[in-house]
């Protein structure tokens, strides 16, 4: 990771002049931080910035009121589980990287190999009903069971359901966080948010502390859809925030899918409006599950049943060879990816599957033989 180009972006972050709106917008319409600078400031100012957000642009060093809070969030960042990704950074996931509005900064705590997997958003009313909650929870372990990340916003109500339902089948969940990464929303969620932690990943775009305000949480649903190859939708009032995520999610040329519900019900009626528009109708995983090889990379998830928990997979001849680079003492990633010839997304993807198959076991940082 270029240490440089990421204080550039924290320090963008937290000017003033600028924030991850703007700064998304500008990666959309513009390309990255070390394009934008080297292009004309009259094509700068064309586009719709002004002269101080130039200077913050094209300045060789955060602002001087800028660095203690980019001191402040490496010096977070120096914890194993910890990271902050810049839009530039090999680490960032590729599928984000290309919707229209991509988050400049992303600040991880947990699995980061997480972003990198195959997954599936599953949202819904955060006061989903107790049938809206047990398809969740089923849903999300049947489909985690079959190597998928589930992605969600854990709220209460639907999105809580499904992170307990993939955290059950012993899977990977990614939460992405209206808030500051480290700031507990809701409160009552404190030892999910742990679970997660440990399990899965957390997720924002937003800076440390930044406290739980109205306006961020529909931001951070082209995040949650933007992660994932599709969206699943239980239970949604036809004003709800999950149809909004459902609309992101066509925007960036994802799969919709809605859990159909009871006729009396004023959370049916989202789904069923999105079904009549065209969303894939869900009675069952398996609804979900044959749409994906059309959409996922044949081989980039388990095909094992759903329901089945996930296993000690056999090792592929294949990686024998990334198999034999880790030493007894513990390898770091950085240099196998240098001999082996991968992308270091190819390579945290490879590590994490050989993880999962009970092949490589990982520690502070190094990778052991299992």
């Amino acid at each position: 990771m270029d240490d440089a180009l990421l204080e550039d972006y924290l320090g963008l972050m937290h000017h003033g002049a600028l924030n991850a709106s703007v700064l998304a917008r500008m990666l959309g319409e513009l390309g990255p931080l070390s394009h934008v600078r080297r292009l004309p400031k009259a094509q700068m100012l064309e586009t719709g910035f002004s002269e101080a957000q130039i200077a913050a642009l094209t300045a060789s060093a955060p602002a001087p009121h800028c660095r203690g809070r980019v001191r402040s969030d490496l010096s977070w960042a120096m914890a194993e589980d910890r990271a902050i990704l810049h839009f530039e950074s090999p680490q960032y996931p590729a599928l984000l990287r290309e919707i229209a509005a991509p988050p400049p900064v992303l600040y991880v705590e947990g699995r980061l190999q997480c972003l990198h997997l195959p997954g599936i958003a599953v949202v819904g009313s955060r006061r989903g009903s107790g049938y809206g909650r047990r398809h969740a929870e089923w849903l999300a372990r049947e489909l985690s069971g079959a190597g998928l990340v589930i992605c969600s916003g854990m709220a209460l109500g639907i999105d809580t359901a499904a992170h307990k339902g993939a955290l059950e089948a012993g899977g990977h969940t990614i939460a992405v966080m209206g808030t500051g990464v480290d700031v507990c929303y809701p409160a009552r969620n404190r030892e999910l948010r742990e679970r997660i932690r440990a399990q899965g990943a957390l997720v924002s775009e937003f800076p440390l502390g930044a406290p739980a305000i109205p306006m961020n949480f529909p931001r951070r649903n082209r995040i949650v859809s933007g992660l994932a190859a599709g969206v699943v939708v239980i239970e949604a009032s036809l004003k709800s925030g999950s149809l909004v995520t459902a609309k992101l999610a066509l925007q960036q040329n994802r799969e919709i899918f809605a859990v159909p519900g009871p006729v009396s019900s004023s959370f049916s009626r989202g789904c069923h409006q999105l079904i009549r528009q065209g969303a894939t109708l869900v009675e069952t995983p398996e609804d979900i599950l044959q749409e994906l090889p059309k959409i996922i990379p044949l081989g980039s998830f388990r095909s094992n049943s759903p329901g089945a928990p996930a296993g000690k997979a056999s090792v592929n001849p294949d990686d024998s060879r990334l198999l034999a680079l880790i030493e007894e003492s513990g390898t770091l990633p950085e240099s196998l990816a240098h001999q082996i010839g991968f992308t270091q997304q190819q390579l945290n993807l490879k590590l994490l599957e050989l993880e999962l198959a009970g092949t490589v076991i990982q520690q502070g940082g190094r990778y052991f033989p299992a």
